[in-house]
This record gives C-alpha cells, sequence and structure tokens, in this order.
C-alpha cells in the first residue's frame, strides 16, 4: 500500500523543500493532501499530462458558479472547485517523480492549468462580487461591473511578470539575471508575506473562503487589486534591474 509518507519521500527533493516551504499554506496544507489525493491515480495509468488537462476542468466550473451562482452555497462550491484544482496541481508533479514519467512538454501543460487557475480565479471572484452585497455597499456607491474589471486586471497582474521573467530567461539565456523572483528559497521577510498572501495555491485560498462566508468579496477584490498591481510592479522592477 502506498503512504502519502511514501511519496513525500520520492517526490520532495532537499532542493525543492527548500524553497517550496516557504509559500506556508501550499507547503504545510495543500501538499499533504495532494499526497493523499495522489494515491489512487498512482494505481492507474493516468499520465501526469492528463492530470494537468483534467485539473482546468474544475477551474472553469469554480469560475462559472462564481460568476453565475446566486446564493453563498453556489460560491463556497466555486470555491472548492478552485481548492480541487490546487490539489490536482500538485499530483501531477507527483506523479511524474514518483513513476518518473518526465516529457519535455509537462512542464508547458503544468504552466497552462497554473496560468488559466491564475488569469479565472480572481476574474471569477470580481465577477461574484459584482452580483452579490457587499461590506462595502452601505458606505460607497460603486459601479458593480468595475469588479468584474478589477478582477480580471488582477489576474492579469499576477500572470504578466512570469511571462516576462521566461522570455529573460530565454533571450538572455541566463537564470541568474532573474534569480531574484524565481528563488523562493532566497526571499527576505517583505517577499514572504508577498508570496504567501498572492499565491494562488496559498492563503488565497483560505482569505477567498473567508471573503465568501463574511460577505466581503467586494473588499477582497479590490485589495487584490492593488497587492497584484504592486506585486507585479515590484517583480518587473527586480527582472529589468541592470546587475
Amino acid at each position: 500500500m502506498i503512504t502519502p509518507k511514501e511519496i513525500a519521500q520520492k517526490t520532495m527533493s532537499a532542493e525543492k523543500k527548500n524553497s517550496a516551504k516557504n509559500d506556508y499554506f501550499a507547503f504545510y496544507i495543500g501538499r499533504p493532501l495532494s499526497y493523499v489525493l495522489t494515491i489512487p491515480f498512482l494505481y492507474t495509468n493516468i499520465s501526469p499530462n492528463a492530470v494537468s488537462l483534467i485539473s482546468i476542468i474544475p477551474i472553469i466550473l469554480g469560475f462559472l458558479l462564481m460568476g453565475f451562482g446566486n446564493s453563498k452555497g453556489t460560491l463556497l462550491l466555486g470555491w472548492l472547485c478552485f481548492f480541487i484544482w490546487n490539489l490536482l496541481d500538485g499530483v501531477d508533479g507527483n506523479i511524474a517523480r514518483y513513476k518518473k514519467q518526465f516529457s519535455k512538454l509537462g512542464s508547458v501543460y503544468d504552466a497552462m492549468s497554473g496560468y488559466i487557475a491564475m488569469d479565472l480565479t480572481f476574474f471569477g471572484w470580481g465577477w461574484a462580487a459584482s452580483h452579490h452585497q457587499g461590506i462595502l455597499d452601505g458606505f460607497v456607491s460603486i459601479n458593480p461591473e468595475l469588479y468584474i474589471v478589477l478582477g480580471a486586471l488582477s489576474g492579469m497582474f499576477v500572470i504578466f511578470p512570469r511571462f516576462i521573467m521566461h522570455k529573460a530567461i530565454t533571450t538572455i539565456k541566463d537564470e541568474e539575471a532573474v534569480s531574484g523572483v524565481k528563488d523562493k528559497s532566497s526571499y527576505g521577510f517583505v517577499k514572504l508575506v508577498a508570496l504567501n498572501l498572492t499565491s494562488i495555491s496559498g492563503f488565497v485560498q483560505v482569505l477567498m473562503l473567508i471573503a465568501i462566508v463574511l460577505n466581503i468579496l467586494d473588499l477582497f477584490t479590490i485589495c487584490f487589486f492593488l497587492l497584484n498591481l504592486m506585486v507585479m510592479l515590484v517583480s518587473l522592477r527586480s527582472i529589468f534591474k541592470e546587475k
């Protein structure tokens, strides 16, 4: 019988652990749960790439539930779909490393799933905020459609620096030039806080659940729009900073 501990031992190298452990929720909550979910997949012939593609399904379902849901229960179901993606996002890598089923396109499929999640998660939450009463409704009058725009932009802010970073690596052909952005193990206190607050597989999951329960999706959308904008600008500055 395969155990989560065995999976952890075979899939988590010391170097990977040193970097991953700084994303606290993802490492201490999400990753152990992904080990449990990985077990049934290991008894099948489902490939890591297939899991990456399957993980896109709950992302889209979560997005639609957030956008069209008219009740708190529907929003919670949408959140659950995003959390299922979070776990599946770890399962594909676990399978690849456990079974040593690596492919050149594996990281591409994984990145595609992640980029879709980053965009549709914040976009979906902004969409949900546009048609659910929030904490700000009693204080200011805000056009509901603005939340959709802010949510969509927030997702773009998360993705854009990653595109630039990978382009810089392939163009300059020097990963050291962007190591301050890519290497999580070297993050200082401020970067650690930003990482944990903006990582789509990290505390964003917890904060989103709180936002739904407390009916503060509007405040959540605005705060993360500003936070993701700030992190994007700082990340771009680090990438383009001359050595």
